[in-house]
């Protein structure tokens, strides 16, 4: 995997602790702590990235869509 690029998202975001869910959404434009990126590289079964990695807009945009209620 290289640096800074997470695996697809649908592959890790339903998956991922609530915890991190949290940590994520309190600030989407903060790199990912070392913490959730072990967990999320884990439920993919890679390796974790090196350095500083942050969500790209269509990962926010994902994140965001599945966190909206349904009426």
């Amino acid at each position: 995997m290289s640096e800074g690029v997470l695996p697809s998202i649908e592959r890790w975001w339903p998956h991922i602790d609530i915890e991190f869910k949290h940590e994520i959404l309190a600030d989407l434009n903060t790199p990912l702590s070392e913490s959730a990126l072990a967990q999320l590289y884990g439920l993919c079964g890679e390796p974790a990235a090196t350095g500083s990695v942050t969500l790209t807009e269509r990962e926010k945009s994902y994140i965001l869509t599945q966190t909206e209620f349904v009426d």
